[in-house]
């Protein structure tokens, strides 16, 4: 009796072990839609839904691959077993999504047990955009040459070009096909501001020209008292008792951007407010942006209005006018005082050349409004635009320089660039081994030349 007792507790043990085994395996994906292998899923579908066979937890893992699908927001679980992606897709593309890897496992069980990796491939079907192309076609035409700020400046007829490529647009099988059609017809623009965007990807219509560099990276070893902000993107320090400052791009909000001593890595990192007003002990300042090419304007704008006491107006800008159809909306542009605005009465001198364009260009003109302030080296790029995005029917895109940029003079920026106050041309060959620019105006300041 003993004996059958005791084989029917471990019996009971058995099973009670193996359940709890059972529950503590990994969790499965039971379904997925679209299928696995499915190659003629409808593109408009707006969802990948996947259901797991247990109770999930509410993380979830789909690592970056090729062939991914744009995530349009953010993963959202109907319930504890059933878990939406939203998404966009495009007509005739292979998909590929992993849920969990060796690195990322948030897609888990309640009780914590990973899903073992998992990979969904399908493909979306083709779909003829014929219709949606001739229609977008017709959006062209309302928008296009009427809306490009600089459509006459070259004295290109864009309609005769726009109309010649009707049928070429209209029977584009395809939106990518109708897209790179519209960018192989845009390009005698040779503008750097306007873009056709296709299925998620910008292409441009004019390319940056190469120019002549006017700057050199040896400068940096120049410099007492270094400091650099995280890439490079900043420089400062003194020599000879004049104080410099380098700004790349302006692509990070100014009140953001901090330096650290180059010396020592360990360093915490200095806010650069405290770094200009270090700089601006001295009685000379350099303002190097000779290798920025724009980014956000008002960036720049926090920089430059901490040197101004009284606002002042640094740029016109013309606009598209409903009513005439012309570009003959005039703003002008303000630079206002900073509330931390500074005391400097110092001379300041700002490196300019062939590479600064866009909203530094901006810049360039902000610093001309500001006293005791020279614009050195070599004329600008000139390209200012401020492209706006026009939506056609088949879902492409086209970026349309919407102003036309002036200095305040009334000089037009696009295609001829700003001339500094003091012009020197170095051939680039003297940049190699030192910077030229840099070493002549440390030369001529010294000298009081």
């Amino acid at each position: 009796m003993i004996k059958l007792i005791s084989t029917f507790i471990c019996f009971i043990l058995f099973c009670v072990f193996s359940n709890a085994q059972n529950q503590l395996t990994a969790p499965k994906i039971i379904s997925t839609n679209p299928e696995f292998g499915d190659c003629s899923v409808d593109p408009n579908i707006a969802e990948i839904v996947i259901e797991f066979d247990k109770d999930m937890s509410p993380g979830y893992s789909v690592p970056d691959i090729i062939n991914m699908p744009q995530i349009k927001g953010q993963p959202t679980w109907i319930d504890k077993r059933t878990i939406s992606l939203p998404v966009k897709l495009y007509p005739n593309r292979l998909y590929s999504l992993v849920f969990n890897n060796s690195q990322f496992q948030n897609f888990k069980s309640v009780e914590g047990i990973p899903l073992n990796p998992y990979e969904l491939h399908f493909q979306t079907k083709v779909v003829s955009c014929t219709a949606l192309n001739k229609k977008s076609y017709n959006d062209l035409v309302n928008i296009f040459p009427s809306r490009y700020s600089y459509a006459s400046l070259k004295g290109i007829n864009w309609a005769t070009i726009i109309e010649k490529s009707k049928s070429e647009l209209e029977n584009s099988q395809t939106q990518i096909e109708f897209g790179l059609k519209l960018v192989k017809l845009l390009r005698t623009s040779e503008d750097a501001h306007l873009w056709v965007e296709v299925e998620g990807q910008k292409y441009a219509t004019g390319i940056t020209k190469i120019v002549e560099q006017n700057y050199s990276s040896q400068l940096f070893a120049r410099l007492q008292d270094q400091k650099i902000s995280k890439g490079f993107g900043n420089i400062a320090g003194v020599i000879d008792s004049i104080a410099y400052i380098s700004f790349r791009d302006w692509n990070t909000d100014f009140y953001n951007i901090s330096l650290q001593n180059w010396s020592n890595s360990q360093n915490p990192y200095i806010p650069i407010l405290d770094v200009l007003n270090e700089l601006l002990k001295y009685p000379n300042l350099i303002i190097d942006v000779r290798q920025n090419s724009g980014g956000n304007e008002n960036f720049a704008k926090e920089f430059a209005s901490l040197f101004i006491g009284d606002s002042v107006a640094y740029e016109r800008v013309k606009y598209y006018n409903e009513n005439s159809g012309q570009f003959d909306n005039e703003l002008i542009k303000w630079l206002i005082p900073s509330k931390n605005k500074v005391n400097y009465t110092g001379n300041i001198y700002v490196f300019s050349g062939p590479c600064v364009m866009s909203s530094n260009e901006s810049f360039i003109l902000m610093m001309k409004q500001i006293p005791n302030t020279t614009i050195v080296g070599m004329k600008s790029y000139g390209s200012s635009g401020n492209p706006l995005p026009y939506k056609l029917s088949n879902d492409v895109t086209i970026y349309l320089p919407s102003w036309q940029a002036y200095t305040m003079d009334g000089e037009l920026i696009e295609g001829n660039g700003i001339k500094p106050d003091v012009e020197i041309i170095i051939p680039k060959e003297n940049f190699q081994n030192k910077d030229a620019l840099f070493e002549k105006m440390v030369w001529r300041i010294k000298n009081g030349k």
